[in-house]
């Protein structure tokens, strides 16, 4: 069958070449998804067996947009950690693992972390349980199990911080496993140490899947790629779709030189370039271009588009970080008048840090706002207590949910108790009545589990623990506690009418977990009949990869902020000139670049000098929008209007 008309002259070919390895290296809005997309539906199209279909990308919202577009059911579209699951839940038996795993999320990884550090008889405040936690994440991601760290890591650091470690990581281990639990890292651990270890599962993995699709390459850490990597070894049928220019998570352990080496892995690869824009004006993308030139560690590649834009990028000097909020709310209100709505502007910054100087100015001027990345629904503590009761009654080993509601809403229970319970102490009789009420409503509810389906169980638990009345006590805040709640509720919904289990839903929830995107919102109410969704978007420049604004302000561009302090070596300033070149393509037409003489940050009063990416843009690209006349600051007759 023919291929979509609205696909270009590359995006055809990258869609039509489905034998023999594929490099596309695709810039910023020149189309990825479609691609992929496209080119998954001219298989089947063409007679392709769909469960021979295999497409990864690293979020769960890019996965749900793909299998949206695809429109048909049958090949496997999903994140690595999905895929990983899915391999770990084939293979239990081969991997000595019990039957239906807990998946815990960061937190509850972080809390055995910190009782094994503990444990080892160390102080958490000397021995931090997050490094460990990120020493221990970043050794599994390498593919370096407890075993080889002991082996060979740990005899070459036998004592000091690697000593301490290795205590750690071995009572963290056997936490998981008596406990029946599986850390994030360990859905693709597992299952590459399965692949590389077992003939005959490898085989049937490679047998399985024909045709493989990988997005966002350039983010693949050790253990994705070599998972990408043996999945296609007989077929060879492998697409990766990636651009260097937007490789920004090294810090997380992604490796940007697995696309870097695609051609040396598959020499006979074909190569092809997406470069047609579909999103920025040709301004910006002239910008972008010259600024990305700068970076030595990459794939060719020039941007282009047929958008012709007649906004130069605005550059605005401010004395201090209000004066910068003052202009960047300033400047909102400006473009509103003239039809950009709330919704199609966003604010980004280096780091979290910075939206404090913004929203107080926000909130001053009557600006509508939502910060991306606050506290993640699914870290929210209502949420957290149903997902417990929920998680035990399906594993009864796993004592992080336990602990956390056995006095969740309040029964009587407190620490000198909780402690005698978990050390398996000896109770007096009023304490073991009160332990008594908990055991049976948990019995209760594990009978409910059986009899009533997912969505109808839920309400359950809530009903009979009391959980409304524990946090809806009639304030704002409560209100707000029982709608996250409704929100757990109509997720549950959903999956009960999908046939879904509580082992279902906690599955659907872990892995959710990982990449879940919700914001805080501020500001005072309007007119606007939308006032729900018309807010301006604050976000990290880290968070706002793989979205797009009608207007973008990034701010704080200075040496010292951005680029940061910790990144002026070679390598870490190719990732932050990256990391300015994805803030830069998230703008459609409207760009702001901000930099300020001084700023206090972290409790400390700076003065840096403009960033070294301002100096490396075209000069006929620019508007300045004020300039410094001394150091010591700034008058109003410097104001170039436009």
């Amino acid at each position: 069958m023919a291929v979509e008309n609205s696909l270009n002259k590359e995006q055809k070919l990258a869609v039509e070449t489905v034998n023999g390895p594929v490099l596309v290296i695709a810039g910023a809005g020149a189309g990825k998804t479609k691609v992929i997309t496209e080119r998954i539906k001219h298989l089947m199209q063409n007679g392709t067996d769909s469960e021979k279909i295999l497409a990864v990308t690293f979020t769960n919202k890019a996965a749900g947009e793909m299998k949206e577009r695809v429109g048909m059911a049958g090949p496997f579209i999903g994140t690595f950690h999905a895929l990983g699951l899915r391999i770990i839940k084939e293979n239990i038996k081969k991997m000595n693992l019990s039957a239906k795993p807990t998946i815990i999320d960061s937190d509850d990884s972080l809390k055995l972390i910190k009782e094994s550090v503990i444990e080892a008889g160390k102080d958490p405040k000397q021995f931090d349980p997050s490094r460990i936690k990120n020493q221990i994440s970043g050794f599994k991601n390498r593919l370096i199990t407890m075993e080889k760290f002991f082996d060979e890591v740990f005899e070459e650091e036998p004592d000091g911080f690697g000593k301490i470690l290795a205590q750690v990581w071995q009572i963290y281990e056997n936490k998981l496993v008596r406990q029946n639990f599986l850390d994030f890292d360990d859905l693709l651990l597992k299952p590459v140490l399965l692949l590389q270890n077992d003939l005959s599962a490898k085989q049937e993995y490679q047998k399985r899947w024909e045709y493989i699709h990988i997005d966002e390459y350039q983010d693949t850490n050790e253990a994705q790629y070599e998972l990408s990597k043996i999945l296609a070894g007989v077929h060879r049928n492998i697409l990766v779709v990636g651009d260097v220019d937007q490789a920004i998570y090294s810090w997380r352990g992604a490796d940007f030189r697995n696309i870097l080496n695609f051609q040396k892995d598959y020499p006979d690869a074909k190569v092809i370039t997406l470069e047609k824009n579909y999103r920025s004006t040709d301004i910006i993308l002239e910008a972008a271009n010259a600024l990305i030139l700068n970076n030595k560690m990459r794939l060719p590649k020039n941007l282009w588009t047929e958008k012709k834009g007649t906004n130069k990028i605005k550059v605005f000097f401010a004395g201090d970080e209000r004066e910068e909020g003052e202009f960047v709310a300033k400047e909102i209100k400006t473009l509103r008048n003239f039809g950009v709505r709330f919704r199609d502007m966003a604010v980004l910054y280096r780091t979290n840090a910075q939206s404090r100087a913004l929203e107080e100015i926000f909130l001053k001027r009557s600006v509508l706002y939502r910060i991306i990345g606050g506290v993640r629904f699914y870290e929210r503590k209502e949420i957290k207590d149903i997902l417990a009761y929920v998680r035990l009654t399906v594993n009864e080993a796993d004592e992080i949910s336990k602990k956390r509601i056995l006095n969740v809403p309040p029964r009587g229970i407190g620490k000198t108790l909780a402690l005698k319970i978990f050390g398996e102490a000896a109770l007096k009789p009023e304490e073991e009545k009160k332990y008594g009420v908990f055991k049976k409503l948990l019995a209760e509810l594990r009978a409910c589990s059986a009899g009533f389906n997912l969505h109808e169980f839920l309400k359950m638990v809530i009903k009979k623990t009391g959980y409304r009345e524990y946090i809806d006590d009639g304030t704002e805040k409560g209100l707000e506690r029982w709608q996250n709640v409704g929100e757990l509720l109509s997720i549950a919904k959903k999956i009960s009418n999908d046939g879904g289990s509580a082992e279902d839903f906690l599955e659907h929830v872990s892995l959710f977990a990982s990449d879940d995107l919700p914001d805080r919102q501020a500001g005072r109410a309007d007119d606007d009949p939308e006032t729900k969704n018309e807010r301006v978007s604050l976000m990290t420049m880290h968070t706002a990869k793989g979205l797009e604004f009608e207007t973008i302000f990034a701010v704080g561009l200075e040496e010292g902020l951005f680029p940061h302090t910790l990144s002026f070596d070679k390598e870490d300033l190719e990732e932050e000139r990256r990391l300015c070149y994805v803030a830069i393509t998230r703008a459609k037409t409207h760009l702001y670049l901000t930099h300020s003489l001084r700023r206090t940050l972290f409790g400390e009063r700076i003065s840096n000098l403009p960033s070294r990416f301002l100096s490396e843009l075209p000069e006929h690209l620019i508007l300045s929008m004020r300039k410094p006349r001394s150091e010591d600051g700034l008058s109003e007759e410097d104001i170039i209007e436009y």
